[in-house]
């Protein structure tokens, strides 16, 4: 173990990543000390006391099987409501493609109704003012 004085402010060290003060004075093992001493972020002191830093390696906690297996039911049902909406969406655009196109033919015998009955007004309207000069 080495005692180092930390001259850097930013360096996070210890089991919870903590950041040491520029100035703090901390035990570490000679493996650390010489890396943080070789990077410039400590030095050596001639102190005697400090704070003794521990690294710790977490190990990752195992899948359990059964939750797994409950939360992959859960996404495999929400996609099939997913599929299922997609459907019922399609249909509907479909639906609504079919009610514009009717809507559409409905104008446009509507529109050539009324342009019909113009032109025969308006022919009517010539043929007055002929049999009237």
């Amino acid at each position: 173990m080495a005692l180092v004085e930390i001259v850097t402010d930013n360096l996070y060290a210890g089991a919870n990543l903590r950041n040491l003060e520029v100035g703090a004075i901390v035990e570490v093992d000679d493996e650390t000390a010489a890396r943080w001493k070789a990077s410039g972020k400590a030095r050596d002191t001639e102190k005697k006391k400090g704070e003794k830093l521990v690294f710790e390696v977490a190990t990752p906690s195992a899948l359990v099987s059964a939750d797994s297996s409950a939360l992959q039911a859960k996404l495999n049902e929400a996609l099939e409501q997913l599929k299922q909406a997609h459907s019922d969406a399609e249909v509907k655009d479909k639906e609504h493609a079919d009610a514009l196109e009717q809507l559409k033919q409905a104008h446009s015998a509507e529109l050539e109704a009324a342009t019909k009955r113009a032109d025969e007004a308006e022919a009517a309207l010539t043929e007055a003012t002929k049999k009237a000069k």
